[in-house]
């Protein structure tokens, strides 16, 4: 997969899981754990917080449309921290992630680790594992993991809290086929294509609107999605005709 097709997929798997680019949901990550052992396939930091920085008010931001929380489920879901219990749909009408619920959504979720457990001190509310045993970072670390080493964690409330990517390095060494490079804009930082100017972050491929050089910055090295500016945009781009641009 090139650096540009690595955006769009990154853009479509993003909005899809509510999570922080510009064309996704702004109000934070998915319950995809941070603690996940396998870094070889969590790039989005499915962690967040909206990512644009642009202060512009003509951007707005693709969400979901729906008439209730079940609008918000996924098709074929599978996640037990994405059922209808985990969105809220708002009052005007657009999908908000809330995250998990309780500690027996994120065992089901990762069965392979007992102490897992739902942090509700964050919004939206995450998988993740206690820090109990030291109350430091170290309890939290993967071994051989260049995304999720003891440096890559904070020990809040005996929970595990990943703080993202420390360098463009840690990124190159995770995904060492993919040009990445570690986006500092986010909140927390993720691993994104890299660029020198917005141009780099299209991909001739994908002609929607949304994609285009217009919507794209390129922050400090880079890749930043600005957002939409209609809901045109959204609904004849590959995120679906129910999506709505929300300002």
């Amino acid at each position: 997969m090139n650096r540009h097709s690595l955006v769009f997929v990154l853009l479509i798997a993003t909005c899809w899981a509510a999570a922080p680019l510009g064309c996704g949901d702004d109000d934070g990550g998915s319950g995809d754990s941070d603690s996940d052992s396998d870094t070889d396939t969590d790039t989005d930091t499915d962690t967040d917080t909206d990512t644009d920085t642009d202060t512009d008010a003509d951007w707005g931001v693709c969400k979901k449309s729906c008439d209730t929380a079940a609008n918000c489920v996924p098709a074929d879901n599978t996640d037990p921290t994405k059922d209808a219990n985990n969105w809220e749909c708002v009052a005007d009408g657009y999908c908000q992630f809330l995250g998990c619920q309780d500690a027996g959504e994120c065992q089901t979720l990762f069965p392979a680790m007992d102490n897992i457990t739902c942090n509700t001190n964050v919004t939206p509310q995450e998988c993740t594992l206690p820090c109990t045993a030291t109350g430091t970072p170290a309890d939290c670390a993967v071994p051989s993991s260049p995304l999720y080493g003891e440096d890559n964690f904070t020990c809040e409330n005996s929970l595990c809290v990943h703080q993202g990517c420390n360098s463009e390095t840690e990124c190159q060494e995770a995904y060492p086929a993919l040009d990445l490079t570690c986006a500092m804009y986010a909140d927390p930082p993720v691993c994104f294509a890299s660029c020198a100017e917005p141009i780099d972050c299209t991909d001739a491929a994908v002609p929607a609107d949304l994609f285009n050089e217009a919507h794209w910055l390129c922050t400090n090295g880079a890749c930043e999605h600005k957002g939409c500016q209609s809901t045109q945009e959204c609904t004849e781009s590959a995120l679906g005709a129910e999506y709505i641009c929300v300002f």
